[in-house]
């Protein structure tokens, strides 16, 4: 299983290169680059990068079907694909934060996610789109004749059973999100069943899940990283949460999403009004967190998305990213291989 790293998105383009160079030294896979709209554009805050590293893959998450076309969408990430010489990548989801900024509704989602991808694949991989005729989408005369002949890979935010099967067939891979290892295997399942209908010239496939780091030499410092960020991991949904917690903390942690909410505005970490051992569960059931001297209880979290059968696993990180990467780079990256 390959490590990924994703970046707060305030980090300067200048720090993602220092960032990314790091862990380019210490065999990590890809840097992604979140795009909030509080934040720089993510495609032009990986040129530094792109331009400075060898090896290390580059990677805009997430991007949805409303906020940009999918021909643009492939223009940009084609042009970010030739300054990395092939090392480029994005996830198209369905539905972001840009869409509540744009007061611009989710509808059709996987429809739209899945023309999306079709598009891209056919202006990334193909270099040119003809005649595209979707429900949602068309297209024509569109040709990226100058691009470079290593493509860029195309991922999907695929969250649950229809997105899944949807992408097994079409995307180059998923990035499942905040997925605990029980349902990283359920995942796996639909798209074992799925993948026998996707052609043989879409390429392989691979599937990766977003989750959150917090390990550090303070553990106090970890573990209040962590209650700060807990609202960030799927907004705390019954369908993340609900197969390691009990249906009525489910119910109570959905009746007092303010006091998460709270905590990560402010910065405190401090969840008031919140049961410590529901602030523990969650913590311990939907990231990893603690010092490094729990390392090998990390790590065998960690290789349990490695059993399930994910190639790919990418790690969120906040505050003193550099310091994370040492230590995943140090212990994660050869444990997992």
């Amino acid at each position: 299983m390959k490590i990924d790293i994703i970046l707060e998105p305030d980090v300067t383009p200048a720090r993602i290169a220092d960032l990314g160079l790091l862990a380019e030294s210490h065999g990590i896979n890809r840097i992604w680059v979140q795009n909030y709209s509080a934040a720089r554009d993510c495609f032009m805050s990986l040129v530094p990068l792109a331009l400075a590293s060898r090896r290390i893959g580059i990677g805009v998450m997430v991007v949805s079907p409303w906020e940009m076309h999918p021909l643009k969408m492939a223009n940009a990430l084609l042009t970010l694909n030739e300054y990395s010489k092939g090392r480029a990548a994005i996830c198209v989801g369905g539905g972001a934060e840009w869409n509540g900024v744009m007061s611009i509704p989710v509808t059709r989602r996987v429809r739209a996610v899945r023309e999306t991808t079709e598009l891209l694949k056919k202006a990334c991989g193909e270099r040119k789109v003809t005649n595209y005729k979707g429900e949602m989408y068309k297209a024509s005369h569109f040709s990226a004749a100058w691009a470079d002949d290593v493509p860029p890979l195309i991922y999907t935010g695929a969250g649950q059973e229809q997105m899944i099967r949807m992408s097994a067939t079409r995307a180059d891979g998923i990035v499942l999100s905040d997925a605990v290892p029980k349902f990283a295997a359920a995942a796996m399942g639909y798209v074992r069943e799925s993948l026998p209908a996707r052609e043989p010239s879409v390429g392989p496939f691979r599937v990766s899940n977003f989750w959150a780091w917090h390990v550090k030499a303070d553990r106090a410092a970890a573990l209040k990283e962590a209650r700060r960020e807990l609202i960030i991991r799927s907004w705390l949904s019954p369908h993340h949460i609900g197969s390691f917690m009990s249906d009525e903390d489910c119910k109570y942690i959905q009746a007092h999403k303010a006091a998460f909410i709270a905590a990560w505005r402010d910065r405190s970490g401090e969840i008031k009004g919140v049961p410590q051992r529901i602030i523990d569960a969650l913590i311990e059931g939907i990231t990893t967190t603690g010092d490094p001297g729990e390392m090998d209880r990390h790590i065998a979290r960690l290789c349990e998305f490695r059993d399930a059968g994910l190639d790919e696993l990418a790690l969120r990180l906040h505050d003193d990213p550099a310091d994370a990467i040492a230590l995943i780079g140090t212990h994660v990256v050869p444990a997992v291989r």
